[in-house]
């Protein structure tokens, strides 16, 4: 593994939960944004809402219900393929210094001892920067579940605008 591959491997995990703070600051934002514009129309309308405004509230309380659901449902399908790629990973690296490990011990030269300790330090570099990537897996699991929030927020958000 040259130093150009392992700084891509290693960068990657850092753009995936950059992305996913881009998403929970958008989301913020838009929704500070819904929340103020939903509580001055309720202001405006006094102490006996209209039509509109229990229209309104009942758009609310359908989206605390619809969205959250829909949210849990996207993370639960993009857990799927990211447990895969944990046990694949956790039983390959097992394996791999499992093999390495014992290879290393049975080395009957101080020349094949060497190649093989550089043989498992590689392994071992290998298998680091594969659980490093999985904090990356966990961000796009988590972004995954804020896609269908910030969907309906943007949506709310263009909504209320036009009113």
């Amino acid at each position: 593994m040259n130093r150009e591959h392992l700084r891509d491997q290693l960068l990657g995990p850092v753009l995936q939960c950059t992305r996913l703070g881009r998403q929970t600051s958008q989301l913020l934002a838009v929704s500070s944004e819904v929340v103020n514009q939903r509580t001055r129309r309720l202001l405006r309308a006094g102490p006996i809402p209209g039509e509109a405004e229990w229209a309104e509230v009942a758009v609310m309380a359908r989206e605390k219900v619809e969205v959250p659901l829909e949210s849990v449902t996207a993370m639960a399908a993009a857990m799927v393929p990211a447990a895969l790629r944990f046990w694949t990973h956790a039983t390959q690296s097992m394996l791999a210094l499992g093999s390495d490990s014992l290879s290393l011990a049975s080395s009957r030269s101080p020349d094949d001892f060497r190649v093989r300790q550089a043989a498992l330090a590689t392994t071992m570099v290998n298998a680091a920067v594969g659980w490093f990537q999985l904090y990356g897996v966990a961000a796009d699991v988590a972004g995954e579940g804020l896609k269908p929030v910030l969907r309906e927020v943007k949506a709310n958000a263009t909504r209320l605008a036009k009113r």
